[in-house]
């Protein structure tokens, strides 16, 4: 049956229409069968991440309680046997008491309140993974997992290229070029490329690795050496790091204000680092042991202070003295399974910076328990008591927090 669309057009014009319409019709026709039917499309693909409620309470903010809601969800799509797409988008908004909101998923590493009435997609994601034989590349909008670098929902990311290569079953390479890297709260290289390499021992009961880091205009040179042996017949564990970093002088204003936590540094010269610590684990008792130390120059040698090098302290105020100038701290943590669901802990730090280095005196006690309500549903909650001597004034602090982690 014809359909005549216009009573006026002659019998070419109607032709033509007739044809149009035909080929649309094909046309949409072939798309729909073309189409991947979305159960395939589906069964491949990894799905994961994570839902999480905080709620705090302190004793010395202007406000008294802060609700903070965090969705992490990541996938993984297969191409081929090699290759894959990976995507990853992080919401992470929180509300304090006094109304201020703040969304620390968009980075906004110095805690300011930032405005908008709901979360906004933080550290997102998105690139290729190629594996084969004993290489693994990354390419796009990556995550940079680096001991110097966060990971989580506000773990570092950039984009670049970084690759790994397995030279034998006990030792790896690794190469990075990122051109803008965000994501991290002690320095962020704000858009300058950074380099680096890396490479990583495992054998018998030994790991080390080494890695070396530039950022242009910022750091000339950063070394990170890392070393763990474990003694699993004692229940025993021994750990090291050791970092050393050079600014560079010719672009960083001698004491600049590089970020809040870092002033008036000494750029002629060299800032280090170092950290060790003894771990116990057996039965149903657990412990850890520990002493760091920074130079009396001061610098970056972290970018984050969530990044493993520096989140070596077991409080929760306090975290990280690495990039701190002459500043010690003594750390410890025990603790006990009550049963296969709970566990119960306690913690202290003990952090003492120089005369020089502001003379701030820091105590963090910390006492806490974690249950695993499910095998994917986890609570935790904590109290700590921060006492803190900022040089002419007190820092104190009591908080409060209760965690509710879903995973997935």
């Amino acid at each position: 049956m014809d359909i005549i669309v216009g009573q006026n057009l002659n019998k070419g014009e109607r032709m033509l229409k007739k044809l149009s319409l035909a080929a649309l019709i094909a046309m949409g026709g072939a798309s729909f069968a073309s189409a991947t039917p979305l159960t395939e499309a589906i069964k491949n693909v990894n799905f994961g991440g994570y839902l999480r409620v905080r709620i705090y309470h302190e004793s010395d903010k202007d406000y008294t309680a802060k609700w903070r809601t965090t969705a992490l969800f990541k996938f993984s799509v297969p191409v081929s046997e090699e290759l894959k797409f990976n995507t990853g988008y992080a919401f992470d908004w929180s509300i304090d008491s006094s109304g201020n909101k703040y969304n620390e998923a968009g980075n906004n590493g110095n805690g300011a309140p930032t405005t908008g009435a709901a979360p906004a997609p933080g550290n997102v994601k998105f690139f290729l993974q190629y594996s084969k034989d004993n290489l693994t590349a990354l390419v796009g909008k990556i995550p940079v997992p680096t001991p110097i670098t966060s990971t989580g929902v506000g773990e570092t990311t950039g984009t670049g290229v970084l690759a790994l290569y397995k030279v034998n079953p006990n030792l790896t390479i690794a190469a990075a070029g990122i051109d803008a890297m965000v994501g991290n709260d002690l320095y962020n290289p704000n858009g300058k490329n950074v380099y680096t390499a890396g490479v990583l021992f495992n054998q018998d009961n030994l790991s080390a690795e080494a890695w070396y880091f530039n950022v242009d205009d910022a750091i000339d040179s950063d070394i990170i050496l890392r070393a763990t042996y474990k003694m699993p017949e004692n229940g025993l564990a021994l750990h090291a790091d050791f970092a050393t970093a050079e600014l560079d002088d010719k672009n960083v204003a001698t004491g600049a204000k590089i970020n809040a936590d870092i002033t008036g540094v000494k750029l002629d010269k060299t800032q280090t680092y170092f950290n060790v610590s003894a771990t116990y684990a057996k039965d149903q008792v657990c412990a850890k042991l520990g002493y760091a130390q920074t130079g009396s120059d001061g610098g970056i040698v972290a970018l984050d202070a969530d990044s493993p090098i520096a989140a070596v302290l077991p409080t929760e105020q306090k975290s990280s003295i690495a990039d701190t100038a002459d500043t010690s701290a003594v750390y410890g943590k025990v603790g006990y399974s009550v049963d296969s669901k709970t566990k119960v802990f306690a913690a202290v730090s003990v952090i003492d910076a120089s005369e020089d280095a502001g003379d701030k005196d820091y105590n963090e006690y910390l006492v806490g328990v974690k249950y695993k309500y499910t095998k994917k549903m986890n609570v935790y909650a904590y109290y700590s008591i921060l006492d803190g001597d900022n040089g002419a004034k007190d820092d104190d602090n009591d908080e409060a927090r209760v965690e509710f982690k879903y995973s997935f």
